[in-house]
Parts: C-alpha cells; structure tokens; sequence
C-alpha cells in the first residue's frame, strides 16, 4: 500500500491547472488569480485628507492655543472627487472634506473640532505639524508592486483593491466541472420510503457539498446500480462532460464492485490501495483523458478520502496556490489504540485551553458513524507505526474548521 503523502502526490501530478478565463471583479470571487497582479499606480494616487477640517501650511499654526487661536483666511474649500483649485499661501487656509485632494502649499490638515469659523477667518485653536491628518500618495501600495500574488483565492479584500486599482476584468482559472457517480443497488433518494435492505442516499449529499465547498463547478451526479453495463455507460457520460470524474463505493474487490474494471476498460488505473484508515480502497485513474478519483462507499470514508485526495486535487486544477488544509497542534483528550500499518484520521473537536489547543475525539471511530462527522473540526493524525496515544501527548490536527468564535493563537 502506499503512503498517503505519496498517493497524494501521485493525484496532484495526474491533474493540471485548467484554463484561464477573464471576469470582472464583481464575478471573480472564491477563483483563483492566474498571474500576479501588479498596481498600475500608486494608492492613493494623490495626498488626500483624513478629516474634515481645513487644509494649512503647518508652520502657520505652531503658535495655536485654546486660550489664544490662530486665524488665517479661509480661501475656498474642496470636496471630495473635486480638484483643489487654490494654492495655500502663508496666512491663508482651505476648508477640506475628509478623502478629498490637499491643495498645494498645504501640509498639515487641522481637525474642524479644533476650529471656529467666521466672516471667512478660522480661528485655529490646537496646532498640526507637517503630514498630520494627510494620507500620502502611494500609502496603501506603490505604483508597480504586486497588489495579489498569483494564486490567491479573491476575496472580498483582494477584489476592493483590484477594483481599486482599475484591474478588472480579472484573469483567473475557471472552476472544474465534476461529476459524481455513487454506486449500490442498496442506495435509494433520501426523500424515498426505505424497504428492507435499501440505505437513503447520503453519498450524493456529502460528495455534492465537499466538491462545491472545494470550488468545483457540479455538471451532474447519478446514482449507479450494481450492474457492469449501467457502470460502464454511465462512467461514459461522466467523463465526456467533466475535467473530473468522483465515485464512491465499487472499488473494492467484491463481486459486484465493478468501477475499477470499468474504469481499466475505459482507461486506466493508476493506484489503488493507500495505507489508511478510514478510506483504504482510494482509486486514482482516468476514464479516456479524464482524471477520475473513486472514494470506498462508507460515508466517513467519504469525507477523509476527498479531504486527503479531491479537494487537493480540485484546488490544483482551479490554480490554488496553498492546496492542503492548515495543520495546529493539540493535545489529546483520551488515549486511543489501534493496531500498526496505516495512519488513522481521528475525527476530533477542537476546544482552547489556557495551554492552547485540546483534540476531543468525536466518539466511536468507525467508518460508518456518521454522527462522528457532526460538530467536527478535523482530523488528529495517529502515526502510522505508532499502536498507542495517551491523554495529554501533542498530536497533529489538520483543520477543517474551527470552533465558533475561536481564532488560532
């Protein structure tokens, strides 16, 4: 069997970055940024003021005082989106709005809570010095430096500043179309009265939700009956529509577990088996040019294989440019014990303590409790060779989400 690190590689160098497509920034959240995006000019791109108050030479004021103001003669005013249209000489001031140009002459901005104004004279009662109340040209960023780095998922942040700085339309990857097939003669809709025998569909839910919180793009999903010619055709379909193509279940080694022959018949297989657990019977391959991923049909061994393979693999295609979810350390809340050979996912809630992070496993960890999934915010990684843990050792967790108003120290 092999490593998860290693069939991990192993999928990430079977898909490539799909193609670029231009958007503008209004349409271009959650993708991902194909090239560095450079600052045409500078932001701001002039000195503006950060209050309301009035533009004055600096120097003019160092004598203000409460019990003895300065005056200077107001000269004109400037609002916000309007060129200043006066210079500032010594003696003299303009009423400025706050995010409006300062006019030349002008270095220092008095605050209108520390003035009185009359018959055009304001009477300055504390002093500015030179740059007080001003935001430089270039502040915020200088003309020619990189605004957004190449592979970063635009957010509401980074799509401010590109509009900002005019750069839209956007280049960015375009999402993966993906289709997913879930196999089982015993899978019914979850809405279907259940006979004996049958299970509701909770495949479709999972694998649905994980591919589109992933940043896929769902072009189709079926249910697939235990049958080689429904697998075989239906496998068809799939890829000749979609950049790929997920399954779960029919990828062991029963009777009726007829994915991988398909896929083998329609392409190839790459891997198979991957030491761990829960989600041994991962399969990397490709139906004709289509990458495909197939996922064991347990529901837990669902969510841990597509967060070890296909959402990795779906962020590399989209042009990601961090593919693995962020890792903190935690320590155990109760021993636990399994045999040697594969590296076990234990799913766990995170709690802070005043020494940082606790990992509370999530109750019975068998790949069919799908209860363990409720309420949880990752894994706990247990060594592979490693056959005991006790309460209180540090174990590695790969977050998928944190607790509700917790933020990681």
């Amino acid at each position: 069997m092999l490593s998860v690190e290693e069939a991990r590689r192993r999928v990430l160098d079977a898909v490539g970055v799909l193609d670029p497509v231009d958007l503008d920034v209004a349409d271009a959240a959650g993708y991902a940024v194909v090239e560095d995006q450079a600052a045409p000019h500078a932001l701001p791109r002039f000195d503006n003021s950060a209050m309301d108050g009035y533009a004055v030479r600096a120097s003019d004021t160092y004598a203000a005082h409460e019990s003895s103001p300065v005056e200077l003669e107001v000269i004109g005013e400037v609002q916000a989106g309007r060129p200043p249209d006066r210079e500032v000489e010594p003696g003299t001031s303009v009423r400025i709005m706050t995010g409006a140009a300062v006019p030349r002459g002008a270095d220092g901005i008095v605050p209108v809570e520390h003035t009185s104004e009359s018959d055009g004279v304001v009477s300055v009662n504390q002093p500015t010095s030179p740059g007080r109340h001003v935001r430089p040209a270039g502040d915020d960023i200088e003309a020619g430096a990189v605004a957004v780095r190449r592979g970063t998922e635009l957010g509401a942040g980074e799509l401010a500043l590109l509009a900002s700085l005019g750069l839209s339309p956007v280049t960015v990857v375009r999402r993966p179309r993906v289709t997913i097939l879930v196999t089982g003669d015993e899978l019914v809709a979850p809405e279907a009265e259940v006979a004996p025998g049958r299970i509701r569909d909770s495949n479709t839910v999972a694998l649905r939700v994980l591919a589109t919180e992933a940043g896929a793009e769902i072009v189709g999903s079926e249910r697939v009956p235990d049958d080689r010619g429904a697998t075989l055709d239906a496998f068809r379909r799939a890829a000749a529509g979609s950049d790929l193509v997920i399954s779960s279940g029919g990828v062991a080694v029963g009777r009726y577990d007829f994915v991988k022959d398909v896929v083998q018949e329609l392409g190839h297989i790459d891997l198979w088996r991957v030491a761990m657990q829960p989600g041994k019977p991962v399969v990397l391959g490709a139906v004709g040019d289509t990458p495909f991923m197939g996922l064991p049909g347990n529901p837990v061994s669902i969510h841990v294989g597509f967060e070890q393979f296909v959402r990795p693999a779906i962020r590399r295609m989209r042009g990601c440019r961090s593919l693995l979810r962020p890792t903190l350390e935690a320590s155990l809340a109760s021993e636990l014990e399994k045999r040697p050979g594969r590296l076990h996912f234990v799913r766990v809630r995170l709690a802070q303590e005043s020494g940082g992070w606790q990992a509370v496993p999530t109750g019975p960890q068998g790949s069919h409790i799908q209860s363990s999934l409720v309420d949880c915010h990752g894994v706990a990684r247990f060594p592979s060779e490693a056959t005991r843990l006790e309460a209180g050792e540090m174990v590695t967790v790969e977050v998928w989400k944190l607790p509700d108003g917790e933020g990681v120290r």
